[in-house]
């Protein structure tokens, strides 16, 4: 015998009787028998274990123990409902969520472009957007709890893929007034005496520590002050002289009036960014916007 407690159609016809206070009603609402509704209910009750109603002349009223039992059943039957819902979203063309971690700007540039772009497409698609450290998007993506990471480097994930979509050049922000603020491009060299301030955003605070390890090696150790201001509000400290900070493509179109961004030409100037998702994840959603990017990141290339 199937299992009629978790069966929504009898906790229907039982929601229709004690609603309409009659089996006869109800099976009237619904264009069924009286009988067969009966039948049914009397079914769930055999598998409860016990009456969900007292039955009279005048018609059905529930038991004590049968108004607990509907209250607590027509919660879960809701979720259940909206978990329905969304399982037929999420595999219906256009529908359905997609979250995404990322841990650079998303100012201008390749991403927010494509970010932009898919909405655009998919307008029914929930997109959610979360910044996160490389340690935290990494394991958001082997957990499922993030759809997709955009990631430096090309991240080797066990159970995983990724494809390098895009590059940035490397900026290093500077003061107006500051001494190279007029050159075509600066050396480490040039720099090794100066503040990095560094933003207290998760990402790009995890951002620049990734840039800046890449860039330490036993004769450039770079000063870092670590700023409680997000990427904004460090390009105005940049431009009042409270040190310098790196900055990407993405990010070096700003308009901040006191700084300037000058091109670093020696040791790594172009950072290459990657899209890493788990082999698992089935997400329709998913797969469209990784068509997507790849699709842009080909014409991007075709342009260059």
């Amino acid at each position: 015998m199937p299992d009629l407690a978790l069966d929504l159609r009898y906790l229907r016809y039982a929601l229709l009787v004690a609603e309409h206070g009659s089996f006869r009603r109800a099976a009237e609402a619904i264009d069924m028998s009286q009988s067969t509704v009966s039948r049914r209910i009397q079914l769930l009750e055999r598998r409860l274990g016990g009456p969900l109603f007292v039955r009279s002349l005048s018609g059905a009223k529930l038991t004590e123990a049968g108004a607990r039992f509907l209250e607590e059943a027509a919660l879960g039957a809701s979720y259940i409902h909206e978990a329905v819902k969304d399982m037929k979203a999420t595999h219906r063309e256009g529908s359905g969520k997609i979250r995404i971690g990322l841990m650079t700007s998303l100012a201008s540039g390749f991403l927010p472009n494509l970010v932009g772009e898919y909405h655009s497409r998919f307008r029914k698609v929930d997109v959610k957007i979360a910044e996160a450290t490389f340690e935290e998007a990494t394991a958001g993506v082997l957990s499922g709890r993030i759809d997709v990471a955009f990631l430096p480097g090309k991240p080797q994930l066990p159970r995983c893929q990724s494809v390098q979509l895009w590059n940035e050049q490397l900026f290093l922000a500077l003061p107006r007034r500051h001494f190279l603020a007029s050159a075509d491009s600066v050396v480490w060299e040039n720099v090794r005496n100066e503040t990095f301030l560094i933003p207290a955003g998760i990402a790009g605070a995890e951002l620049d520590h990734h840039l800046l390890r890449q860039l330490s090696d036993s004769n450039f150790q770079p000063r870092m002050s670590l700023q409680g201001v997000g990427r904004d509000n460090l390009l105005n400290m940049v431009g009042k002289g409270f040190g310098v900070s790196l900055a990407l493509s993405s990010t070096s179109g700003s308009a901040h009036r006191e700084v300037v961004f000058v091109p670093i030409s020696d040791g790594p100037k172009i950072i290459y960014f990657s899209a890493v998702w788990s082999l698992r994840n089935q997400n329709p959603a998913l797969k469209q916007f990784l068509e997507l990017a790849t699709e842009k990141s080909h014409r991007n290339m075709d342009v260059n």
